[in-house]
């Protein structure tokens, strides 16, 4: 069991521990960006490749 559950004490998520993260995400967003757009073209593809082919047959 948490100890702030314990007390009664919330949990508060504050920015300076929000920093390191937000931090990583702008740095990474070149890298980010043009590998999600790949990885969400290739599910896109996957689901439209067969209806394409089913539709010629």
């Amino acid at each position: 069991m948490l100890a702030a559950a314990s007390t009664g004490a919330a949990f508060v998520i504050t920015e300076e521990m929000l920093a390191p993260i937000i931090t990583s995400i702008t740095s990474n967003s070149t890298v980010l960006i043009p590998v999600g757009l790949t990885i969400m073209g290739i599910m896109v593809g996957i689901g439209l490749i067969p209806r394409i082919i089913y539709k010629f047959l």
